[in-house]
């Protein structure tokens, strides 16, 4: 990560060999910042792909990807947040005199790349909630449909239980009738014979 701020200084090359410790200590956390934002543009690339995903498919791979990087993403904020802190006290002159007036300018830059990885951390976080409010919401169209489909079937299936179910009663009970009455017939004719 510090091969280039190194070589500079073996080769004598741009103001690090000129300045003193303060400037050195501002491309460092300069080399620091530019590599979150590199790595910042890996995940807007991995999020622009979830947000194909979720437009292709519903997959439950595709949640677990999003708190995966949700989770990625404070695990930044928690780094950078700190640094913001660091910088805004180095750039008061007054609470330090380790920075040299020739090096605030630099601070400023260094500060205004820091607010906009902590800025772009922010908004991606924000996308990966939105994703996850999208994916709730594709999973309950899902759930509704396949509920529709049911309540479809049941409303087909259950009136006709219901008249099986009555008919099939009282048919047995209109048999049984008449078996019964058929014997007890048969009997008083046996009856009446004698």
């Amino acid at each position: 990560m510090y091969v280039q701020t190194i070589d500079r200084i073996r080769q004598g090359k741009g103001r690090i060999r000129k300045c003193k410790i303060d400037y050195l200590f501002y491309s460092l956390v300069d080399v620091i910042v530019d590599h979150y934002m590199d790595v910042l543009d890996t995940m807007g690339t991995k999020v622009e792909s979830i947000d194909n995903q979720l437009m292709k498919t519903l997959k439950r791979d595709t949640l677990e990807t999003i708190y995966d990087m949700k989770r990625d993403m404070l695990y930044l904020r928690a780094i950078i947040s700190p640094l913001k802190e660091i910088i805004i006290k180095l750039q008061k002159e007054e609470e330090t005199q380790i920075m040299h007036e020739s090096t605030n300018i630099y601070l400023k830059d260094l500060f205004d790349h820091v607010v906009q990885v902590n800025d772009a951390i922010d908004t991606y976080r924000e996308m990966l909630a939105s994703f996850i409010d999208f994916y709730m919401m594709l999973n309950s169209n899902a759930m509704n449909e396949v509920v529709k489909t049911l309540t479809i079937i049941s409303t087909i299936f259950i009136p006709l239980t219901f008249i099986s179910g009555v008919y099939g009663m009282v048919i047995l009970y209109i048999i049984l009738s008449l078996v019964l009455f058929v014997v007890n017939f048969n009997n008083l004719f046996n009856v009446l014979e004698f």
